[in-house]
């Protein structure tokens, strides 16, 4: 949707209801991630080393996690299209809906074109030469006014978006180009099928160091954001940062 969509405050109250929804089933689906998937997502983010999953920083679990759901594949299908399979809603339920929405979850470099206080942001895909509103408190808070770029997973819910994961700031024109430039390059096994941008665009970011700048997306009720529990799992190792 582009720059004409204004959200009224009946479109705020329906995102905090998918957004509580999202959550919900976000944390459901984490459950079921599998140990290989986090060692093949691992490698294609460039952050395990010798068997070894190696954080900056506690936050870039989030990113890893995202992208295990969205984009590891097993028998041609991701770890969302499996769970919408053998967990189905009820018809009708706002749960039902937002299952169908995250299927068509997409990543997207974004462009800020400008900020509607308490409520989101009015972006460019340049991906996908798309304009579209984001739905998201803590963004229209947090983000200065226009060209910031931000890569992240958007879910469609009708006249907006919502984000998904963590957002990923890009803090320069060459470390966008970089992304770009990876997305025709890396060739590993994880990247096929749909949605495999993801990958390359989240390591070129975490190359540049955006894990030190990760937002957080939530049903923000007061204006924070909290960052997720730490993860811990074999192979987890935090890199010490120098002093």
């Amino acid at each position: 949707m582009g720059a004409s969509y204004l959200p009224n405050q009946s479109d705020i109250e329906r995102y905090r209801a998918f957004r509580a929804v999202s959550l919900a089933v976000n944390h459901r689906i984490i459950k079921i991630i599998p140990a290989r998937a986090y060692d093949e997502i691992g490698d294609a983010l460039g952050i395990r080393r010798a068997g070894v999953l190696v954080f900056d920083s506690d936050d870039m679990s989030s990113v890893l996690m995202d992208c295990c759901v969205y984009n590891w594949f097993e028998n041609g299908k991701t770890l969302v299209e499996r769970y919408a399979e053998t967990h189905p809603a009820k018809p009708g339920t706002e749960e039902s809906y937002l299952l169908q929405a995250l299927l068509q979850a997409k990543y997207r470099i974004l462009v800020v074109q400008s900020v509607v206080a308490g409520a989101g942001i009015h972006c460019k895909d340049v991906l996908n030469d798309e304009e579209l509103f984001v739905m998201d408190l803590a963004f229209s808070r947090t983000i200065p006014d226009s060209g910031m770029a931000i890569a992240t997973r958007t879910i469609p819910l009708g006249d907006y978006s919502m984000t998904g994961g963590a957002g990923l700031p890009i803090s320069s024109k060459q470390d966008g180009l970089d992304a770009l430039c990876r997305i025709k390059s890396v060739k590993s096994r994880p990247l096929h099928g749909p949605g495999g941008v993801a990958l390359p665009i989240a390591r070129a970011c975490l190359a540049a160091g955006a894990a030190d700048h990760i937002m957080y997306e939530g049903p923000e009720e007061t204006g924070a954001i909290e960052p997720p529990p730490p993860t811990r799992w074999p192979g987890f190792k935090r890199r010490r940062r120098p002093t």
